[in-house]
């Protein structure tokens, strides 16, 4: 089954929950993480069969993996 991700690699988002830019730097179609992953983060139990992303957070090092309902494009043009 062929999954249709909105967001591509090096595309700059906004999260919506929790309001930081990033840029998504790998895509999964569907999410990869263990369990006990999403029962600890993922307290919005977003869906698992729907694309999820890898974030690298704007002025930071950090990645985060986060489900696509809770992404939006950045309009701002500003890059990360």
């Amino acid at each position: 089954m062929d999954t249709f991700c909105k967001f591509s690699i090096g595309q700059i988002i906004h999260h919506l929950r929790f309001d930081y830019r990033g840029v998504i730097v790998d895509v999964d179609a569907d999410f990869q993480g263990s369990e006990e992953w999403y029962r600890e983060m993922a307290k919005s139990k977003p869906p698992r069969d729907k694309p999820w992303y890898h974030v690298l957070v704007d002025q930071s090092n950090t990645t985060t993996y986060v489900a696509e309902q809770n992404l939006e494009e950045e309009p701002s043009p500003q890059p990360v």
